[in-house]
């Protein structure tokens, strides 16, 4: 719920939507204002609802909260994180949106807030969800549209989108259709109904969450103690081989914890250059060095009152491990090229997949941090330890691909035996990329052993000899073809994986193995393959 407590409001309280784009609060190497700052210097708003899709865009919806203050201190603001696999995915975002406003607005009602919505920031899909929920009825608000200066003889100007004086088509929304659609606010059960009363005005709404499954008996037991964790206040390092979920044990700790409310900000180590890594993690002074043309706030103070998840922790650089510390022991930052200490309520939950132990003893890393940040240790067991699982999980992944597609996607009953055989090094992420790939390469509805990644097949070759193999030869050709660019991908994917795997984790190791340089590597893993580490 909105709580306006100590706003100074009319009785029918102007309430600003809007999503966090890249402009926001500035251009990057600019002083100009983005398309938020714009708007709320040229419009009074008594709360702003800002709607963020990553740990990076939480960071900017928290400065534009920040400078904002400064002249307008009376306006309040809620934050929503939006869990999105696809930022460009209507039907993905549509959904989420309407899901998120539908809570976000639920219990307000009886104040009959003027609900105003910011199209300017986000992705094309993004400004038609909001175009698409308001235009059909859904979501009574104005649609506001912020004209830059070079367009408005050199002053800034906002513009409504008023239906009842445009041709714009009207849209009508479909019947609710309980088997697809996300529940309406007064279908909400009792645990979100909760969660929503629980909202204060300076709160986070966590749309989505962790989807656990797993019924092996040694992976039930990790999860009963994380939620045993999760209500005590103590920093968690979480340990694991690479591709076994430690970011989704993560955000299951945050949502059973105290902080649930706050932000989750998820950031992984090996992805941040030593250079820029302060700057990041503890913000920076405008001047600072070359290219901080503005202040920022970086992403311990971005998460005030939340959680910060510091994937790959081995790889974070020696200089900045004391800095660490310090948020630890003292809870305070120094942003770069500032002297002042700036106080930090955040709780740490670190992971990784290195022998952080070994590493000590070769001064690569703090004993003191270690010791910090092992106040509680969890195990994530690999994949190959907990097989029952790998069943359900392909049928997920085949579930998320179909609703996704709108596909009926399956696999020969050969296929499924094969993968379920199969040991997964690269674990649960490993899994998912080789269903993915055999879906995206089946031209039929049957995916068959055809499409099986190259290590599977090869591995059910030596299990059960060139005989036994049946369809998983070496090269075959379905019977209904395939696609030929999906399965040389896959193929890519798949030595990547195996090098990184060998390379225990360290990406420029496993950039040697492949003849690549690292930053090839890091690139591909994380623009071509979608994955941070």
């Amino acid at each position: 719920m909105l709580d306006y407590s100590g706003s100074t409001m009319t009785n029918q309280p102007r309430v600003l939507l809007s999503f966090v784009g890249y402009r926001d609060p500035y251009p990057r190497g600019t002083e100009e204002n983005g398309p938020l700052l714009s708007l709320l210097e040229a419009m009074q708003f008594d709360r702003v609802v800002l709607f963020c899709t990553g740990s990076d865009y939480l960071e900017r919806a928290r400065s534009v909260q920040e400078i904002t203050a400064v002249h307008s201190a009376g306006v309040g603001f809620s934050f929503v994180n939006l869990e999105l696999q696809s930022v460009i995915d209507y039907e993905e975002i549509y959904l989420a949106l309407r899901r998120a406003t539908e809570q976000l607005l639920h219990g307000i009602s009886h104040r009959s807030p003027q609900l105003f919505v910011l199209l300017d920031p986000g992705t094309p899909q993004m400004q038609t969800s909001w175009f698409l929920l308001v235009r059909s009825g859904q979501l009574e608000a104005t649609l506001l549209q912020g004209v830059p200066p070079r367009f408005a003889g050199g002053v800034y100007k906002v513009k409504e989108v008023r239906f009842e004086e445009t041709r714009l088509p009207e849209v009508r929304a479909a019947a609710p259709q309980a088997a697809t659609d996300p529940p309406l606010p007064r279908q909400l059960n009792a645990q979100r109904q909760a969660e929503t009363q629980q909202a204060t005005a300076d709160s986070w709404i966590n749309s989505g969450g962790p989807q656990i499954v797993g019924r092996a008996s040694i992976f039930r037991q990790l999860l009963e103690s994380a939620s045993r964790v999760a209500q005590y206040d103590v920093s968690v390092l979480i340990r694991g081989e690479t591709g076994s979920g430690k970011g989704l044990l993560a955000r299951l700790i945050h949502q059973h914890s105290g902080r649930s409310g706050g932000a989750f900000l998820a950031l992984n180590c090996s992805a941040i250059t030593a250079s820029l890594a302060e700057s990041e993690l503890f913000g920076h002074a405008k001047g600072a060095f070359t290219g901080a043309t503005s202040d920022r706030l970086g992403q311990f103070r971005a998460a005030e009152g939340g959680t910060v998840f510091l994937d790959e922790i081995g790889d974070l650089p020696l200089e900045l491990q004391p800095k660490l510390l310090r948020v630890l022991e003292e809870k305070v930052v120094v942003p770069v090229g500032e002297e002042r200490v700036y106080p930090v309520d955040v709780r740490i939950i670190a992971a990784t997949n290195r022998n952080l132990e070994a590493m000590i003893e070769r001064a690569e890393f703090r004993r003191d941090l270690y010791e910090r940040l092992n106040q509680t240790t969890l195990l994530l067991p690999p994949l190959r330890e907990r097989s029952e699982d790998i069943p359900p999980l392909i049928e997920k992944f085949l579930a998320d691909w179909n609703a996704r597609y709108h596909e009926s996607k399956s696999l020969s009953p050969e296929a499924f035996e094969r993968l379920c055989a199969y040991p997964w090094p690269g674990n649960v992420r490993e899994l998912e990329n080789a269903v993915i790939a055999m879906c995206a390469a089946c031209r039929g509805d049957v995916a068959g052993a055809a499409l099986l990644p190259p290590a599977v097949a090869a591995h059910a070759r030596r299990e059960l000899g060139p005989a036994g193999a049946g369809a998983a030869t070496e090269i075959e050709l379905p019977p209904d073809g395939l696609n030929v660019r999906a399965v040389l991908s896959q193929m890519e994917r798949s030595y990547y994986e195996q090098a990184l795997q060998r390379a225990g984790g360290n990406a420029e190791q496993a950039a040697a193995l492949l003849g690549i340089s690292g930053h090839a590597f890091r690139k591909a893993m994380r623009e071509r393959f979608g994955q941070e580490d």
